[in-house]
């Protein structure tokens, strides 16, 4: 099938009247890119492919409460009514010394919290107190950490892992597996997906933008990701690149590690369902006023973006789920007890941390990611869970591990026959990814390819000097002249 593009038309033009608007649209561009450089390794070039968007039935999953985890993990999350359960923590027999590998990529090496190691490989920004550490602590567990920010499936598969700052390369994360191992957890996906390139495209100006993306045609990046019901390229990507990857991912996995309990733990939610967007809206500006200090926490992305990314956060949840269940995996939906804790919540809800500039500091490691502004970095950790988040999740993997080894009557350690897996865990029904209440926004994944990201910083960059350039005239433009749209009617061409 050949590829389909969008094509957007337009030339930069200097206008000396509109310095204080081009200074803004340079700060989103850092922004823009600074999301590329700081969130994931890999530049999306999206295709423009048709496909009718999915009818996904409703997946059963496992949503677990903290109240059912250790009780230190579960403090911190404690007093939130929507992650409350009344059923007691199942009895567990003694799992010291049980060998537990955990893989995946930043949010399960814990990207934006600090101190960080140098493992497995200096630039994987593996948090000393991520979600595996808790839960190892908590069992007395054997754990062998591979976890580095920015991986995709191949860098578990068989491709080793240059680091998002260059500074090592992180060996191929199933080389850790073995029939000794006794407990797996993986969070994977969101990085073959590509979000940092739609994150950094859907920044928008207002409310109503227009996005940084695609020259400044585009209310809404859902304009351009998906323009029709035919129409729409993540969750093409989603379903004829992403979810075979998952599958070989999770497949390897069970082969590696056959007589483990394999735990794979979805990606919470960055924005609100529809019944968690406050009255007001959650836009809010990363620049605030322009200068520092700036906003903490900023969620620049219009409403029509909130619910399209959250839509299509559903269609990956609902992918990764299908996909661990079939090989023998345990899934652990993080998505439906976060909506009301996304980046759009309060600070004293949220469980993942918005967009927040702040002004460079020389010298100091481990405080930003550079941005084209020399005096302007972004904070580390954007779109990712913040320090209750990461408890929480360490709280949905521990209750899930009480109850699967529980439910072993003891047997800790006894061995399952090989290329047997054990049945999938399903509790709880997942949220439809087509429903209207589960439309808002995720995915955001890890590091950065330094190619890519020069590859970004050109398109933003020239975004920018588009959109100065047609702004003072925006309303005189059609539409139709800023973007045409190729496609063919039939996939199979």
């Amino acid at each position: 099938m050949p590829k389909q593009r969008v094509l957007a038309s337009g030339s930069a033009l200097h206008d000396p009247a509109a310095s204080a608007v081009s200074r803004g649209i340079r700060s989103l561009a850092v922004i823009g890119l600074a999301l590329v450089a700081a969130v994931l390794p890999t530049t999306m070039a999206p295709t423009m492919a048709p496909t009718m968007a999915p009818t996904m039935a409703s997946a059963a999953v496992v949503t677990t409460s903290p109240a059912a985890a250790a009780p230190a993990v579960a403090a911190s999350v404690s007093g939130t009514n929507a992650l409350e359960a009344s059923d007691p923590a199942p009895t567990l027999p003694d799992l010291s010394g049980l060998d537990y590998v955990a893989l995946g990529d930043s949010y399960s090496a814990g990207f934006g919290l600090t101190p960080y190691s140098e493992l497995p490989a200096p630039g994987c920004f593996q948090a000393d107190e991520n979600y595996p550490h808790l839960v190892a602590a908590e069992f007395g567990l054997g754990l062998t950490d591979v976890t580095c920010s920015g991986a995709v499936t191949a860098n578990i598969i068989d491709t080793p892992q240059t680091t998002i700052t260059g500074a090592g390369t992180a060996p191929v994360q199933s080389d850790s597996l073995s029939a000794d191992t006794d407990i797996v957890t993986v969070t994977i996906g969101g990085n073959d997906l590509g979000f940092a390139d739609v994150a950094a495209f859907c920044v928008a100006l207002s409310p109503t933008g227009p996005v940084l993306g695609g020259g400044g045609v585009y209310s809404d990046c859902k304009d351009y990701f998906n323009p029709d019901q035919f129409i729409d390229q993540l969750a093409y990507k989603l379903e004829t690149t992403v979810a075979p990857a998952l599958a070989n991912t999770f497949a390897l996995i069970a082969q590696k590690a056959p007589n483990a309990e394999v735990f794979v733990i979805g990606y919470p939610a960055i924005s609100p369902d529809i019944e968690n967007i406050p009255a007001a809206g959650c836009f809010s500006s990363a620049l605030g006023t322009g200068v520092p200090p700036f906003p903490e926490n900023a969620f620049p992305f219009t409403p029509a973006d909130t619910a399209y990314l959250h839509q299509t956060e559903a269609r990956l949840d609902a992918a990764i789920r299908e996909q661990a269940q079939a090989h023998g995996a345990t899934y652990l939906s993080t998505l439906p007890l976060t909506e009301s804790h996304s980046a759009c919540a309060s600070a004293a809800d949220a469980f993942v941390n918005g967009i927040s500039l702040i002004p460079h500091v020389p010298n100091t490691p481990h405080t930003g990611t550079p941005t084209p502004d020399p005096d302007i970095d972004l904070k580390l950790g954007v779109l990712h869970p913040n320090p209750a988040g990461v408890a929480f999740l360490a709280g949905q993997v521990t209750a899930a591990i009480r109850t699967a080894f529980a439910d072993q009557g003891g047997g800790v350690g006894e061995e399952e026959p090989s290329g047997a897996p054990s049945e999938p865990t399903t509790v709880a029904p997942a949220p439809s990814p087509t429903s209207p209440t589960a439309d808002a926004a995720r995915l955001a994944a890890t590091g950065a390819d330094p190619a890519a990201a020069l590859w970004t910083a050109a398109a933003l960059l020239a975004a920018a000097a588009l959109l100065l350039a047609i702004r003072p005239r925006r309303a005189a433009v059609p539409r139709a002249t800023g973007a045409a749209v190729t496609r063919t009617p039939d996939r199979d061409e």
